[in-house]
């Protein structure tokens, strides 16, 4: 199965802060992903790395085979989003 989001120690800190902590996470083609907790837990800030608009203090996130670090361009023209 193809992975469409794969993140390795996917972690992000605005200076003590840590919003997201080491995510290791794959959602494959095809599965239907819902991510919900509480406000604050860092939802937001682990899409922003996905998308490219927030770089990562620690590890990696890959949208479709694609480095959303590297290659925000290409993740953002591949993957529509939108927050409510």
């Amino acid at each position: 199965m193809e992975a469409v989001i794969q993140t390795q120690n996917l972690a992000k800190k605005y200076g003590d802060l840590v919003a997201v902590d080491q995510l290791d996470l794959t959602v494959y083609r095809g599965e239907i992903f819902g991510l919900l907790s509480s406000n604050g837990a860092g939802k937001t800030t682990m899409i922003l790395m996905f998308i490219g608009l927030t770089e990562p203090t620690l590890g990696q996130a890959r949208v479709l085979g694609s480095d959303a670090i590297r290659e925000p361009l290409h993740v953002k023209r591949v993957v529509g989003w939108i927050f409510v």
